[in-house]
């Protein structure tokens, strides 16, 4: 990576990062022409923003999203709405993935704060796309899709908001890590061998029980993100073999499923889905105590 930046100049900086930015604002004038073509484009978007990050020195990146944005917004007034919750999570998730990438941390980190960064932008943008077009993006879907529970989709928005992002960051980032391997030679980056995820998953359902004191759908979004760690824990358990943990995990999910189905009912409505956050609660402390254990007999 060094010798790279070494053969850098300001040139070839300049024109590394306009053909790039170039590429961007074609996808989104193509878009304004063709709808459908946003589908497969915000998944390989975030590839530009990311080789831009991991081939150009940490201080061109702004100029690039700067450029990349602003002439996307020139070219696709008639479709804004692309610009907002297409390109510009693109160049922020792509500048994630390069920047993981290339400080070599785990994927697991690049893939949840990507998607994080892109479900609250998403959420930011709906009252400025309402001030803009005059529509509600949420009441528009929730038409669409003939939502006639209003009081469900609204509690569990943010967690729909975060499941599509972290659907669509994982289908880009297996395309971008596969990508960089190319342009740097190098391999690619790997999942955390360490605790991190038990004790991310934890602090979710901490946060998760805090918030469902005052704003329900913020405690289902964090219940997402301790599933999202808590699946991570079970990778890792599977990848070193820890066959009583999984077995464990099993038990546990079974447990919790059972206690749903007598509790539920004595819930408040609204807040019952929230007991399967004891799934991941669960599965992380076995993992931590599993962790523990071994350090004490090494």
């Amino acid at each position: 990576m060094d010798s790279i930046y070494k053969r850098q100049t300001l040139i070839r900086t300049i024109c590394f990062m306009s053909f790039f930015v170039a590429i961007n604002v074609i996808c989104s004038f193509l878009t304004t022409l063709f709808p459908l073509v946003s589908v497969i484009l915000i998944i390989f978007l975030p590839l530009t923003s990311a080789l831009v990050e991991v081939m150009c020195k940490d201080r061109w990146f702004p100029i690039y999203a700067f450029a990349t944005i602003g002439l996307s917004i020139v070219v696709s007034l008639s479709s804004i709405d692309f610009t907002l919750f297409y390109i510009v999570p693109s160049v922020i998730s792509g500048y994630i993935f390069g920047l993981f990438a290339k400080h070599r941390l785990p994927s697991m980190y690049a893939i949840f704060f990507a998607a994080l960064a892109q479900t609250l932008l998403s959420f930011l943008f709906i009252p400025l796309l309402k001030l803009i077009t005059g529509i509600n993006i949420i009441d528009f879907f929730a038409k669409i899709l003939r939502i006639s529970d209003v009081f469900w989709f609204n509690t569990l928005i943010l967690l729909i908001f975060f499941v599509i992002a972290l659907i669509q960051t994982i289908l880009s980032y297996i395309v971008v890590n596969n990508e960089l391997v190319k342009f740097t030679k190098e391999k690619p980056w790997k999942l955390s061998k360490d605790s991190v995820a038990s004790f991310s998953c934890l602090t979710s359902i901490v946060f998760m029980v805090a918030f469902s004191f005052f704003y329900l759908p913020a405690s289902y979004f964090l219940l997402g993100i301790a599933f999202y760690f808590g699946v991570f824990v079970v990778i890792e358990q599977a990848q070193l073999k820890q066959t009583i943990c999984l077995i464990i995990d099993c038990a546990a999910i079974f447990l919790v499923i059972v206690l749903y189905a007598v509790l539920n009912k004595y819930i408040k409505d609204g807040y019952d889905l929230l007991l399967f956050g004891s799934v991941p609660t669960l599965i992380s402390i076995v993992s931590i105590f599993h962790y523990f254990l071994k350090k004490s007999e090494q």
